[in-house]
């Protein structure tokens, strides 16, 4: 096994852990036949404000930042930019999304209440 498989095997088995760093939460979809459809997801979710201050630290802003870090295969889907994304039941609007071995780095933005 050379470093980079190495590597994508200890994201799998260490970061997307929900006994190590990843958390449970809901996300989202819209099936044509289904409805909504919710569904609990392991990931790993980062919060900041525009300025890069962890959210908890930022009274008062009314946009509001979130990095998901979730595996593609269990998503099922690469959301696009400027889609509308529901976590946990808020709305956000994908700003940008990116494939990093296997894991889905999402960009989101709210603007408003605090999510």
């Amino acid at each position: 096994m050379n470093l980079k498989q190495q590597m994508a095997k200890d994201v799998f088995s260490v970061f997307m852990n929900s006994n190590e760093f990843a958390e449970v939460h809901t996300v989202t979809t819209y099936d044509k036949v289904k409805g909504n459809i919710h569904r609990q997801l392991k990931m790993i979710i980062e919060a900041f404000t525009l300025d890069g201050r962890p959210l908890q630290y930022a009274e008062g802003v009314s946009v509001h930042n979130v990095v998901v870090h979730i595996e593609h295969r269990i998503l099922g889907f690469t959301p696009r930019v400027d889609q509308d994304f529901a976590l946990d039941g808020s709305w956000y609007k994908v700003m940008g999304v990116s494939n990093e071995t296997g894991i889905l780095k999402i960009v989101l933005q709210a603007n408003g209440k605090r999510p």
